[in-house]
């Protein structure tokens, strides 16, 4: 395993990606020296040049220099990559962007936020919890956030909050002081068989933490409960040891009474819509309480929380509203459009979705049906491919039809991203609510159309 020493030369392959460009920044924080490539120029690799890091646009033999002392691979990075194979032939270690996580959080007492959704929101608010809370914790996020500067930070505190990805089914390799599983759904049926398989992950990693919480609301999550005797729970609609009640919605805010073991402690007011949001704020206070953090003080933070970028970033208001989401998964789309519905009375919804991976809309197309029941219009798009080579017979069109079985009409799928502004410029009205979701480029498409 990479042993992490600030004296040596570390190579990042997919250094821009949140979750790598974190790893870097806290690698140059130690005083690491870190060189890394990536695809395309981006706001993260410019960051981590202004940090001192050396960035090279796009993949070649050549950019991993003669005194390299460890390559660390993105899960986006195949093995046939340029610089993997380079790095193997010189007998460079090779190491993956979890494994050299898992030697930091060895230095500290390790919180770990896993789940199929809302981890990078429940990680950015325990890491906003501990750091304007004194903790002055270490944290890695999967995206960045302007309250926490950026997306990653080395701290003096003995605490490392860390967003823990399950994609590629490594996360089994960790053993955190303190974890979360916020929820447990379907995907990456790329990596697993199954749900029954993605289960087994999360109970492996469960039996490697320390202490673990979950969500007393989800149903997979409680069948943790077969490895696990006494968890710390959460919850809104089941008993829980903290739970939230008394739910209000106007626009971005969200506030509700925090109970813990029945005892109401306060009530919140979160700068964040839906009940989705809830549960987040819930699993961060969860953490922030087994750290020994005071529910008044957390109450207090809690009204100055800021959403990490892509996370319902509302670009226009101004009798319309416009606003990019990082939702990509059925049941995420769903909360969100349901959170529009609910905070706020626009003329008409309408939904711009990107699907985001061949190998994802392959698996579970046909589950996107119930996700836009709240939109008045939808328009999907050609699929982002992230790394992935084309499926054949694998279209954006499979989730159109899904779709169409539950809204018989209002049902668009447009390709190119000109026709896209067109439609849009000349369908959308005053007073309508759009609002961009997908985990690709489809931001682009939103922040053009709100700076026109």
């Amino acid at each position: 395993m990479l042993t992490i020493n600030p004296d040596k030369k570390y190579h990042l392959i997919g250094i821009g990606g949140d979750g790598m460009s974190g790893l870097a920044r806290v690698l140059l924080q130690l005083g690491a020296r870190v060189v890394g490539s990536d695809i395309r120029e981006d706001p993260n690799t410019k960051v981590l040049r202004n940090a001192g890091a050396e960035v090279y646009v796009g993949h070649r033999s050549s950019n991993l220099a003669r005194d390299v002392d460890a390559v660390v691979v993105s899960s986006a990075i195949s093995d046939d990559n340029v610089e993997v194979r380079e790095a193997k032939s010189r007998g460079i270690p090779v190491q993956e962007r979890l494994t050299a996580m898992a030697k930091l959080m060895e230095e500290k007492k390790s919180l770990a936020v896993a789940g199929t959704h809302g981890k990078t929101t429940t990680t950015t608010m325990a890491s906003t919890l501990f750091e304007f809370g004194g903790k002055d914790p270490t944290y890695m996020i999967g995206a960045n956030c302007d309250q926490l500067d950026g997306n990653a930070k080395l701290g003096d505190g003995e605490h490392f909050i860390s967003e823990v990805d399950e994609s590629d089914g490594h996360f089994t390799q960790l053993r955190p002081d303190l974890s979360v599983i916020t929820n447990i759904g379907k995907d990456h049926l790329d990596t697993y068989k199954n749900q029954d398989e993605i289960l087994e992950g999360f109970k492996e990693f469960a039996r490697q933490s320390e202490e673990t919480i979950i969500c007393a609301d989800d149903r997979n999550s409680r069948k943790l409960c077969d490895v696990l005797s006494s968890p710390f729970t959460f919850g809104i609609d089941s008993k829980g040891d903290i739970t939230a009640q008394n739910i209000s919605q106007a626009g971005v805010h969200t506030s509700f009474d925090l109970c813990f073991r029945g005892n109401k402690m306060g009530r919140v007011n979160l700068p964040a819509p839906g009940k989705h949001n809830v549960y987040n704020a819930l699993a961060a206070i969860s953490l922030g309480y087994k750290s020994g953090m005071d529910f008044s003080i957390m109450i207090d933070i809690m009204e100055e929380f800021q959403l990490p970028k892509r996370r319902f970033q509302i670009l226009q208001n101004n009798g319309s509203i416009i606003v990019d989401d990082y939702a990509h998964l059925p049941r995420e789309i769903e909360v969100t459009l349901n959170a529009v519905k609910e905070g706020w009375d626009p003329n008409r919804i309408l939904a711009v979705f990107q699907p985001h991976r061949f190998s994802r809309t392959k698996h579970i197309n046909g589950q996107f049906g119930n996700s836009f029941k709240s939109a008045d219009m939808v328009v999907i798009t050609g699929i982002y491919p992230a790394s992935e080579t084309p499926i054949p017979g694998v279209t954006s069109q499979l989730i159109q039809k899904s779709v169409e079985k539950k809204k018989k009409s209002g049902v668009y799928r447009i390709l190119e991203r000109e026709e896209l502004y067109s439609f849009v410029e000349n369908t959308m009205e005053e007073g309508d609510f759009l609002i961009g979701l997908g985990a690709g480029d489809i931001n682009q498409f939103t922040r053009s159309l709100a700076e026109s």
